[in-house]
């Protein structure tokens, strides 16, 4: 898969109804079980916490595939 292949991928993932609210879905679902979790706890709020980091970078990572193909086309030597 070239780059503007990926890069479009990425943009029909991010842009798909489904993937944001399975997103959504998920961030609210960790949050609330942190929210809800023992302060006595601490396994359960760190595997939590690690749940929303991950959440997180894999919708960075998406994001990163668009913003890289964005700065390229827009730097293309014209020449």
């Amino acid at each position: 898969m070239d780059n503007e292949q990926r890069e479009r991928a990425a943009k029909r993932i991010l842009e798909d109804p489904v993937f944001q609210e399975a997103w959504d879905a998920l961030r609210q679902e960790f949050l609330d079980s942190w929210e809800n979790s023992q302060t006595q706890d601490t396994e359960a709020r760190e595997n939590l916490w690690l749940g929303l980091k991950i959440l997180s970078r894999l919708k960075t990572h998406f994001e990163s595939i668009l913003t890289t193909g964005e700065f390229k086309r827009k730097n293309r030597n014209p020449f």
